[in-house]
């Protein structure tokens, strides 16, 4: 039977555990709830951008999957406000994401672990990143899939970066390596959580 939102953190000392916690409650939303989520989810989204933008600036967005919240709507409505999208596309195993321009007219195709890629891909350079979380914690660090991508990408190069959850994703215990880096901001449905720290935004 699906079930509400919970709001209690999952522990996060052991990532795959938490990883599987979270995945689950994420088969098992309410979809009511869920639907009634997304639009406060975007406009978290459209409070964290809105002092960002400058006409033709690139923002690395997502093509949802796996029960992330669906961004295509926003997209294109961010299309037709001046923002250049580009979605991402695993390259290889050990690489970063490379990132190709999306329009809402434009064909798309399932890529490396079915990630939906645009068609033609047209490479670009985000200068703001959406980064769709497994899981994060109060200090902004994120889990992931486990793959690694996202950490390589942002090593490549530094860019402000905002984390998109649930509310209920959070994760506490969370130990983060030497290779990850924390979030910005992350956007749920109850708002911004915002950090300020050396070295962010």
């Amino acid at each position: 039977m699906k079930t509400g939102f919970i709001s209690y953190p999952v522990p996060a000392r052991n990532r795959s555990i938490a990883r599987q916690s979270l995945l689950y409650r994420r088969q098992n939303r309410d979809v009511a709830a869920q639907g009634e989520a997304l639009p406060r989810i975007v406009a978290s989204i459209e409070a964290w951008l809105a002092p960002r933008f400058q006409p033709g600036a690139v923002l690395g967005a997502y093509w949802a999957m796996r029960g992330e919240p669906v961004l295509q709507a926003a997209c294109a409505q961010w299309h037709e406000q001046g923002w250049t999208i580009a979605l991402p596309r695993v390259v290889a195993r050990d690489a970063p994401l490379a990132f190709g321009r999306w329009t809402p007219w434009i064909a798309m195709r399932a890529g490396a672990f079915g990630v939906m890629e645009p068609d033609p891909f047209e490479a670009l350079a985000p200068d703001l990143l959406l980064v769709p979380c497994v899981g994060f914690d109060a200090r902004g660090y994120r889990l992931g899939y486990g793959g690694g991508f996202y950490d390589r990408t942002l090593a490549q190069r530094a860019l402000p970066v905002l984390g998109i959850a649930y509310e209920q994703d959070q994760i506490d215990g969370f130990e983060p390596e030497p290779h990850d880096r924390p979030l910005d901001a992350v956007a749920t449905e109850a708002g911004l959580h915002e950090w300020t720290a050396p070295g962010r935004g």
